[in-house]
């Protein structure tokens, strides 16, 4: 395996002395949707070009790929094949070799089933190896694990990031046109202060018995609950949540733990929003006695039956069951509860479960992000439990609903809402989240505003030698063409080529000297001012 570069080691542009290095995009964010956006620029046949033009992947761990995805034991809602097809492209690299490897067959031979994530994050993984050899390979790029962004602040041309060495706390500054958060999303205790079910605070009703389907979903959650459910003759929880990761909970409690013997209605799932069905046809919708849906939850691209909305895979089965969908024989210890604004029967059955959970979604860890005079940027997505970080072209929203220049999001909690060429049904709302969709559609949306023709000038230190070194080449090309094309003494005029081609780069930054200012490059955002961010 080829020695990967380490932060020092990269020969990307640097500038001894300014710890500043100059990228043309800074992914913040190694996991599966830090490296989406790659995957999407190798199917597209850009991501050589993407690497040739300085790309700095940000991640906190020792490696790329997986993310947090294999500590959960359940199985994927995306397919095992779409696991695999992120490896496909025209052109063989280090990623299409991949396929046959043994566990990308194991994933293809699941075909559209269900696959355990502790799988998936072993393949991604392999991927994120991969990724990061084909980065080693190219001078401009780096991939900068062990290190966490910090900040982001506006600079003339794009971005200044602050990123921290986790091991020796040294910080530094990335230099970028383009900015892609793809932080980890979490679950924040503080939100379910302001949760009520049933007209009574959720949070204090439960004190002590409340837990959140992130943790429950880890092998270690799923150990904890069968601790303090053992021993009950009859045990009971509440998931609190209309989501896949509500309907997860149910099925790992059911197929998981097998020593506990839940009883009818043992488990009692309560929703807000109609649990819908996902179908590949209206005609396979139909023939499963299933009506519940109009046109506008039709995906006009795919005519797909709540392409986005509908319940996939495990949690799919689990639901039909419970409803008796298709003819499935009923699952008598699940029991569905719709919520009402104020509701007696939803107050009795929190009151009697032993554990409850709350499956309420997940928030962006989002960047800290700073205008040019330094002032915090404030971001939609603080601005409630629902609120989106990104709009439809995946570029970062400001408290005021706006886009922020040349900075996009990506992931589970990014709020991304598919509209027009990327299909989905029209009554769908909410956010869209799903590996393929990150590796195609959404990836493909990053790269194409972020992989653009450098600028002749963006206000840069580099941009402006590159230019006048530009200039002075086009000016003397007749006399190099004099030097290349003489038949006298040929040794002797490569030397003189070399060395005029020497001249005209000193020339150029001699000249570009004469009118750089430090700021250009942009100066790190801890000089005299504390970070009172949390880190991402």
């Amino acid at each position: 395996m080829s020695k990967l570069p380490t932060f020092n080691q990269s020969s990307h542009r640097h500038f001894p002395g300014l710890e500043t290095d100059i990228f043309g995009l800074v992914i913040v964010g190694g996991g599966p949707a830090g490296i989406a956006s790659l995957l999407a620029a190798h199917r597209m046949g850009q991501l050589d070009e993407l690497l040739d033009n300085g790309v700095a992947i940000i991640e906190q761990s020792d490696h790329l790929g997986g993310g947090l995805i294999g500590q959960y034991a359940i199985n994927s809602d995306s397919s095992g094949r779409t696991f695999v097809d992120c490896l496909l492209a025209d052109t063989p690299s280090e990623l299409t070799r991949l396929e046959q490897h043994p566990l990308a067959q194991q994933l293809r031979a699941a075909g559209e089933g269900a696959v355990p994530l502790h799988q998936a994050g072993r393949f991604l993984n392999l991927v994120g190896r991969a990724i990061s050899r084909m980065i080693a390979q190219h001078s401009a790029s780096a991939a900068l694990t062990g290190h966490r962004a910090l900040s982001a602040k506006q600079v003339q041309g794009g971005w200044s990031v602050l990123v921290q060495d986790i091991a020796t706390g040294r910080r530094r500054t990335l230099r970028a046109r383009s900015v892609v958060i793809a932080t980890v999303a979490h679950q924040p205790a503080s939100r379910l202060a302001a949760e009520h079910v049933g007209g009574c605070n959720l949070a204090s009703r439960c004190a002590g018995r409340l837990l959140q389907s992130g943790e429950v979903l880890t092998s270690g959650g799923l150990e904890r609950v069968a601790g303090l459910l053992a021993g009950k003759a009859q045990p009971k929880v509440a998931i609190v949540g209309g989501s896949t990761s509500a309907a997860a909970v149910a099925h790992a409690l059911l197929h998981r733990l097998p020593h506990i013997a839940f009883g009818p209605a043992g488990i009692t799932l309560m929703h807000r929003r109609k649990l819908h069905i996902y179908y590949p046809s209206r005609a396979d919708a139909l023939a499963d006695g299933y009506g519940e849906w109009t046109e506008d939850d039709v995906c006009q691209l795919s005519g797909r039956v709540f392409r986005f909305a509908g319940f996939r895979l495990d949690s799919r089965e689990l639901v039909m069951q419970a409803r008796g969908i298709g003819g499935r024989t009923p699952e008598p210890c699940l029991r569905l509860q719709a919520l009402q604004a104020n509701s007696d029967a939803a107050r009795a059955i929190l009151d009697t479960a032993d554990i409850v959970v709350a499956a309420m979604g997940y928030r962006p860890h989002a960047l800290a992000v700073f205008d040019h005079a330094g002032q915090p940027i404030a971001l939609q997505a603080h601005a409630g439990p629902q609120a989106a970080m990104v709009d439809s072209q995946c570029r970062v929203l400001d408290a005021q609903g706006q886009a922020i220049p040349a900075l996009f999001g990506i992931g589970l909690a990014a709020g991304f809402v598919p509209r027009g060429a990327l299909g989905g049904e029209i009554s769908f709302r909410g956010q869209a989240n799903g590996l393929w969709l990150w590796q195609h559609n959404v990836g493909a949306l990053i790269i194409n505003a972020t992989n653009k023709t450098k600028p002749k000038y963006d206000g840069s230190f580099v941009s402006r030698v590159e230019m006048n070194a530009t200039a002075f080449k086009k000016s003397n090309r007749s006399r190099m063409s004099a030097f290349r094309t003489s038949s006298d003494d040929v040794y002797g005029n490569a030397f003189r080529a070399r060395r005029m081609q020497g001249f005209l780069v000193l020339a150029a930054i001699r000249f570009s000297l004469r009118r750089w200012r430090p700021e250009m490059v942009g100066e790190p955002l801890d000089k005299g001012r504390p970070i009172a961010w949390k880190a991402a």
